[in-house]
């Protein structure tokens, strides 16, 4: 890259961070927004939360880098066309595709780093928050330790607290337990502690009343106990076996879908082959947008007034290409035989813009062709 390669570049480069920070901020809030409740309402601490942001990153940037790089080629040819730069560079017999390195290379750098998110990151990132929000949700400690509320941690049964302590402390228990309808119990309590001891979470009430009511006998049983300890394993019921998403595999796994269903897979072959070409077409979509910009723009007949509409419509389009390229996913779920469609949305963007940019150098060669003198 000489000078003027390395002007543009460094030029594109800022608008590209900018718009990279403010929409991974704009999408990482709305994402982060559904975790935050799932935290709040398990009791679990801030960091819990950071590590949720975290790892939920990777699937941002991935949405987050071509649309970023996209909007920072549009915003940097309108400015150098805005102040008269790519004017004094055209008319100096520069042309478009030999000034088009920089946007180049940024779509190489967005394209690599989509690659390195989509083959290394994003599995793993979301497999580790998958089984994170797992163990959040199964950790019924803080959920059963929420001081002044009626909670039901199951069908049937309803605890109340009125104070607690992190360390499992309870003064002022009230359990009543009806998953046995004819035979319904009721716990009071005025002190207890909540004692979890290898992986078995127990409840042991002390100074206590219990009362057992009999739907048949229509009788009343009321024992009074020092201390009575009440298993929650029964309440809680065993962890889950998580099904782990599409997403969740790497490419290499992927591609081979009939070997992950038989390894228990819960979704059909064709889901895992669509994931697998999403991910594959993706990062073209960061080398693609960027060459699809700057040819539709630098195309265009110079105005006082600007490029607003060119850039509107060539907004328009590159937005239908991303999400035309993520509903084919869908599409290629029920039709795995039509996997290379695809690949359609940024090949033909890429031809197109070939296209526009090699008619415009034919355009200009012919216009600097001497004409011949009549004989």
């Amino acid at each position: 890259m000489n000078r003027l390669d390395r002007y543009l570049f460094l030029t594109q480069l800022g608008p590209f961070g900018f718009f990279a920070l403010a929409l991974t901020g704009i999408i990482w809030l709305s994402q982060t927004l559904p975790l935050m409740e799932i935290i709040i309402d398990n009791g679990e601490s801030g960091f819990i939360f950071l590590e949720f942001a975290t790892l939920i990153l990777p699937n941002v940037l991935i949405i987050v880098l071509p649309v970023a790089v996209f909007a920072s080629t549009l915003f940097t040819i309108n400015r150098l066309f805005g102040e008269s730069e790519m004017v004094v560079i055209l008319s100096s017999g520069l042309s478009p595709t030999r000034i088009i390195r920089s946007t180049v290379v940024i779509g190489i750098l967005a394209m690599l780093a989509m690659v390195v998110l989509l083959v290394v990151l994003q599995p793993r990132s979301t497999t580790q928050l998958a089984n994170r929000i797992a163990e959040v949700r199964q950790n019924f400690v803080g959920t059963l330790l929420r001081e002044k509320q009626f909670i039901h941690p199951t069908t049937g049964v309803t605890i109340y607290i009125k104070e607690s302590s992190q360390a499992g402390e309870i003064d002022g228990l009230f359990l009543n337990d009806e998953r046995d309808p004819i035979n319904p119990v009721t716990y009071s309590a005025k002190q207890a502690l909540l004692l979890k001891d290898d992986n078995e979470l127990r409840l042991v009430m002390h100074q206590g009343v219990m009362q057992r009511y009999s739907m048949i006998e229509k009788n009343l049983n009321t024992i009074e106990f020092d201390q009575f300890i009440f298993d929650l394993d029964g309440i809680i019921g065993k962890t889950q076996v998580r099904d782990p998403k599409p997403v969740e595999y790497f490419i290499s796994e992927l591609l081979n879908p009939a070997q992950i269903v038989a390894g228990g897979g819960k979704y059909n072959q064709s889901t895992y082959w669509a994931e697998a070409h999403i991910k594959l077409v993706l990062p073209l979509l960061g080398l693609v947008l960027p060459i699809y910009a700057f040819a539709m723009l630098m195309t265009a007949s110079y105005k006082r007034t600007g490029l607003g509409l060119r850039i509107a419509v060539t907004g328009g389009s590159g937005m239908f290409i991303v999400g035309l390229t993520l509903m084919i996913k869908t599409w290629v779920a029920t039709n795995p035989d039509m996997y290379l469609v695809s690949y359609a949305p940024p090949i033909v963007c890429l031809v197109l813009a070939v296209l526009v940019l090699t008619k415009n150098r034919f355009k200009r060669t012919l216009h600097r062709l001497p004409a011949r003198t009549a004989i």
